[in-house]
């Protein structure tokens, strides 16, 4: 029996071509589109979480800035301590510390308890500083605060905020840089006190937590 060979003729066979061709550049162009369109879309994603997130700051943010109208400031919290008046309370849960914030800085005010340095009011956007002397029962242990700790932080209306530790130090006594109000919009906390000999300052920075 003999084999039959089938012959293509040239222009059959290069229209072939052609069309494999076409069907190829085609399938190339769709999957670079799919990526394309799959890297935007992860954008648009990442855009979107960050959006929510900030977003639900912000409301939160004005949801705490809100007073509430049947609030009465110090009607369930001291105005005065000891004779010098009281802006705030802080507790140090791993310290086991809870101390009236009083208004100024002086030798006297810091032997009572801890004082305001400089800062908006408590649990207000700012870095609220905080000074006290380097005594076991005021801030004498925060050498031994870690980031993570966390720092309560109690109004005159009797509102309580959480502020996470993230980072401790230790600056000369000339350096005031720890003391900036410059927070991004963040509220924050930091703890002054002295070390052994006054030689330098402990620092402790704490951030305002998020639910």
């Amino acid at each position: 029996m003999k084999t039959k060979i089938v012959k293509i003729k040239t222009p059959l066979l290069i229209s072939l071509v052609l069309f494999l061709l076409f069907l190829s550049s085609i399938f190339v162009i769709c999957m670079d589109q799919t990526d394309a369109i799959s890297f935007e879309t992860k954008q648009v994603s990442s855009k979107v979480s960050k959006n929510k997130q900030t977003t639900s700051n912000i409301q939160e943010r004005e949801m705490k800035n809100e007073i509430n109208t049947n609030l009465v400031e110090y009607e369930n919290f001291p105005s005065i301590y000891k004779g010098y008046k009281v802006v705030g309370k802080i507790k140090i849960p791993k310290l086991q510390i809870e101390k009236y914030i009083l208004e100024e800085t002086s030798q006297e005010t810091l032997k009572v308890a801890v004082t305001k340095t400089c800062g908006p009011k408590v649990n207000e956007i700012g870095n609220f500083c905080i000074s006290g002397h380097n005594y076991p029962q005021t801030f004498g242990k925060i050498k031994d605060l870690e980031i993570g700790d966390k720092i309560l932080l109690t109004d005159t209306y009797n509102r309580e905020m959480t502020y996470q530790i993230y980072d401790t130090y230790k600056v000369s006594p000339t350096d005031v840089s720890c003391l900036s109000q410059e927070t991004a919009g963040e509220r924050e906390v930091t703890l002054i006190t002295c070390t052994l000999g006054a030689i330098k300052r402990n620092i402790v920075k704490a951030v305002e937590v998020y639910d």
